[in-house]
């Protein structure tokens, strides 16, 4: 069934014109300031945890009461899925021919740095929904897209920055190493391992450091894809290249769901 919903909800999402106009956290933002000026005096990561578990808790437990059915639970994964990837279209930010200005990129910033940039999005848009929806199911779909959410909506002048910063860090950073592993079999493998295997110890581990994949992800798009004859945009080679890495992730999910069986 989780393979059903990754499906349709991506294919959802990819079809569908202007799909943020069906995503509004307008709502969430109203309940973060809301809940934020009566929780003043307490720690940050106590705020963190009330402000993204009280939402999270609400919406599955009312999916559990009411959508328990197969295809009640079915519908209802889809249209989370739906509604959590996101929340912008990174297609249509390629498409636009002004992504650097919507991704909030320099106009004179290099050509790896938008590389990274769009892996940065892809993953925050993308991958870690796919992941956390894999190891815990919706609620895992929810807990990642609030907190990412909550990262989005508090100023850098907040007391409670850092604490959201980490919070979306340890989010990111397994993310980070399956989305590697991805790209490794979707580009080049041996170059890929080479390229990350510096990164292999424990100082990155602890620190969750994911620029490995940002590093990876430039390496492959401009040694590993570009040809001399492609005439290509390097922003159309790099999402060409993530979505053969999405591609990669739904046939693994399809080998777990087939040897589950």
């Amino acid at each position: 069934m989780k393979l059903l919903a990754l499906i349709f909800a991506y294919t959802a999402s990819h079809y569908v014109s202007n799909p943020q106009r069906l995503r509004q956290f307008d709502w969430y933002q109203s309940w973060i300031i809301w809940l934020s000026k009566r929780l003043k005096g307490f720690n940050a990561e106590f705020s963190i945890i009330v402000i993204v578990a009280l939402p999270v808790l609400l919406i599955s437990l009312v999916t559990f009461l009411f959508f328990n059915s197969m295809i009640g639970s079915l519908l209802v994964s889809i249209f989370i899925l739906s509604y959590c990837i996101g929340p912008e279209s990174l297609q249509e930010d390629v498409n636009s021919g002004d992504i650097r200005k919507r991704l909030g990129i320099r106009s004179n910033a290099t050509i790896s740095t938008l590389i990274k940039k769009i892996t940065q999005v892809a993953m925050r848009r993308w991958f870690a929904v796919f992941f956390w929806y894999m190891v815990l199911g919706l609620v895992g779909v929810l807990l990642y897209r609030l907190s990412e959410r909550l990262d989005h909506f508090t100023k850098v002048s907040d007391g409670n920055k850092p604490a959201i910063t980490r919070l979306l860090a340890i989010l990111n950073y397994p993310v980070a190493w399956m989305m590697v592993m991805l790209l490794a079999i979707a580009s080049d493998f041996e170059r890929i391992y080479k390229k990350c295997k510096p990164f292999l110890n424990m100082k990155t581990i602890t620190s969750m450091d994911d620029s490995f994949l940002y590093e990876a992800t430039d390496f492959a798009v401009e040694n590993c894809e570009v040809e001399p004859e492609d005439n290509s945009s390097i922003e159309q080679v790099s999402i060409r290249v993530l979505k053969r890495m999405l591609v990669v992730c739904l046939v693994f999910v399809s080998i777990l769901v087939i040897f589950a069986v």
